[in-house]
């Protein structure tokens, strides 16, 4: 018996109207997708925008 590599699930549609966009840790900012458009990406490694992405930053 093998084992099959789980694939990574799909990204969520944002052109889907039955998708809420609120729950999508990143923004379209002038056509180019970006986890956080108020930070500065000089300034973030990747720790931080792993956490960005998990929803760190959201208030509960």
């Amino acid at each position: 018996m093998s084992n099959y590599p789980v694939t990574a699930p799909l990204p969520p549609d944002r052109d889907d109207p039955a998708v809420d966009t609120a729950e999508i840790a990143t923004q379209d900012l002038d056509g180019v997708r970006v986890l956080d458009p108020d930070a500065d990406d000089d300034l973030i490694d990747s720790a931080e925008a792993d956490r960005i992405a998990a929803g760190a930053n959201d208030e509960d």
